[in-house]
């Protein structure tokens, strides 16, 4: 079995070294980390991750939700948005919304809560 792939789109350092410690506590492998909307979809398309986790927020002409449409459509990659807009309440209403595929975490998220939602996209 091979091991599971997952590219971290995030802006903020010290975010994106907690969802790589995560990413790597589950046994996964992180093929690297997009920090502009732009980026993500250059990547997810040259490495094919397994998982896409994605911040909404992002610098550049191109936010999250705009670079998880264009790499939903072009690879069909599951995404999970890790993000602070939002609060607890709206995420888990917004949770039953939403295609299949794509998941959504609201931070500050706990370390057990975003493994849970990587967990359920790509086992």
């Amino acid at each position: 079995m091979t091991m599971k792939r997952v590219l971290i789109v995030e802006d903020q350092g010290i975010i994106a070294l907690d969802e790589v410690e995560i990413v790597r506590d589950l046994g996964y492998e992180v093929t690297g980390i997009a920090l502009t909307g732009e980026s993500a979809v250059d990547q997810a398309g040259r490495d094919r991750p397994d998982l896409v986790l994605m911040d909404i927020m992002l610098p550049g002409k191109m936010d999250g939700r705009q670079a998880a449409v264009k790499i939903r459509e072009r690879h069909e990659i599951p995404v999970i948005f890790v993000t602070a807009l939002g609060d607890k309440k709206t995420a888990q209403s917004g949770k039953m919304n939403l295609p299949e595929g794509v998941g959504y975490v609201v931070k500050p998220f706990s370390r057990q809560e975003l493994k849970d939602e990587i967990r359920r996209l790509i086992g």
